[in-house]
């Protein structure tokens, strides 16, 4: 995962002196009015000297403070793994609807160039066999999480979507054999999940983790169905950046409905009538 400028500014800020530190903390809670701020009004907020605010710069290898905001901009905007093309201020209609629906195309695409089947397929085989599985998530993955957990119940799977770090911590620390934690997250990075895996684990429960490879959560996982992530999310969400977790969920389900020996893999059981009255 690729370290971000706002990330460096937080790594290096015990390293330096005071007046810097002061520069860094600002920087990194107000980056968006930073990138609009002249070095003499940064210099104002911060009470630092204007030589101060270049040695910060050049901390970071830029030349001079205009060099630095420019490449503070672009750290804003998220980065994604696979062509993409950005919604922009003035795009019409038309242009939303094409470059929504083209980028998502394109990350699907990046999907199955990348993705392990049989990483998907082992995945797929602990879930068939757990006695009970918790589905673990944090911000927008929630919903990735919630997903899972109606399309894994119409298998007739025991299973629960657990939101809340209160309600996660209180099921990891209680896991037992025979138990799955299935954890989503887009960085692998989040604290969270990892503590979550690494107590779920010492219950004896297996953990499984879409997530990326080679990430922190990935190293204490049992079994990781690698996506490749989007960079520099620290402010900003990518509306899409969760689309390919949700194919992950299709191809979990449609894996184990195969091996429950379903004729119809691809296609969910209905609802009871009762939940599904129609007008």
């Amino acid at each position: 995962m690729t370290v971000s400028l706002l990330q460096r500014v937080l790594q290096e800020k015990a390293t330096m002196g005071a007046a810097e530190q002061r520069v860094a903390a600002y920087v990194s809670t107000s980056p968006g009015e930073v990138i609009h701020m002249s070095m003499a009004r940064l210099s104002q907020i911060c009470s630092v000297s204007d030589p101060t605010i270049m040695r910060f710069c050049r901390r970071f290898g830029f030349e001079g403070y205009q060099d630095f905001k420019l490449h503070l901009a672009q750290s804003l905007v998220p980065s994604a793994p696979f062509a993409y093309e950005q919604i922009v201020q003035g795009d019409g209609i038309d242009n939303i609807v094409r470059k929504t629906c083209r980028n998502s195309l394109n990350a699907i695409q990046r999907l199955l160039e990348d993705i392990v089947p049989q990483h998907v397929e082992e995945g797929a085989r602990i879930l068939h066999a757990a006695s009970w599985t918790g589905i673990y998530a944090t911000g927008i993955s929630e919903v990735t999480a919630l997903d899972a957990e109606h399309k894994f119940q119409r298998l007739g799977m025991r299973c629960q979507a657990l939101l809340g770090g209160k309600k996660q911590w209180m099921h990891a620390e209680s896991a037992r054999p025979g138990e799955v934690a299935l954890i989503f997250s887009q960085s692998g990075h989040t604290k969270q999940m990892v503590e979550v895996a690494i107590a779920a684990r010492a219950g004896g429960a297996r953990v499984v983790s879409v997530a990326a490879d080679d990430s922190p959560l990935a190293r204490v996982s049992d079994v990781v169905i690698a996506v490749l992530p989007y960079d520099r999310t620290e402010l900003m969400t990518p509306l899409a950046s969760r689309l390919n977790h949700h194919l992950v969920i299709n191809m979990l389900v449609t894996a184990i409905a195969i091996i429950g020996g379903s004729e119809f893999p691809d296609q969910l059981p209905a609802l009871d009538s009762w939940q599904t009255d129609k007008i």
